[in-house]
């Protein structure tokens, strides 16, 4: 069974992305992933004394933060647009760790007035930057696929996006690992 993390990363008071990604977790086919929710909520700002790209976690906060992204086989990224990006708890969470993105299957799923396409292309750059592999992204649009107080009515078109993204990542789990030359 295939490790599926789905990363809530706002976490304002009032937010709807734990809305989200328990939806985004409900269209993960079962008898392929188990899904666990991982809420940015309970991580404080970057607080290590190390550089990341050290790998020398020394609170235990990182560290199971680190054991949650390496042990995952892919992960969702769940976020809202706020000020045309994404906020700052996601790159927060990026900025803790190094290694443990590296070849990193990652999808997007954003969500706003327009989709989060601004979002999820500014996260795409990061992530890349930590060299996660990034298979695409998807936006869910206030007025058409859900309310700004996160009531879904998800159009087909978003679902089966979503379907291309979690087979997106599936296929790069599945993907036999390369040998170097």
């Amino acid at each position: 069974m295939k490790q599926l993390r789905i990363v809530v990363s706002s976490t304002r008071p009032g937010r709807i992305g734990p809305k989200v990604a328990q939806w985004v977790a409900a269209q993960a086919p079962a008898d392929e992933w188990e899904v666990e929710l991982l809420d940015l909520s309970s991580l404080p700002f970057f607080d290590e004394e190390d550089m990341p790209r050290n790998g020398n976690y020394a609170k235990p906060h990182t560290k199971d933060w680190a054991s949650k992204v390496f042990e995952s086989d892919a992960i969702v990224v769940v976020t809202p647009q706020y000020n045309r990006s994404f906020p700052a708890p996601i790159k927060n969470a990026i900025d803790y760790l190094f290694a443990e993105w590296d070849a990193k299957p990652v999808a997007l799923v954003g969500y706003g007035w327009t989709g989060a396409s601004d979002a999820t292309a500014d996260l795409t750059k990061v992530l890349t930057h930590v060299k996660a592999d990034v298979v695409g992204a998807s936006g869910l649009v206030f007025t058409q696929d859900l309310t700004p107080t996160g009531e879904l009515e998800v159009t087909d078109e978003r679902r089966a996006e979503l379907a291309g993204l979690l087979e997106a990542l599936a296929a790069k789990v599945d993907e036999p690992v390369s040998a170097s030359a």
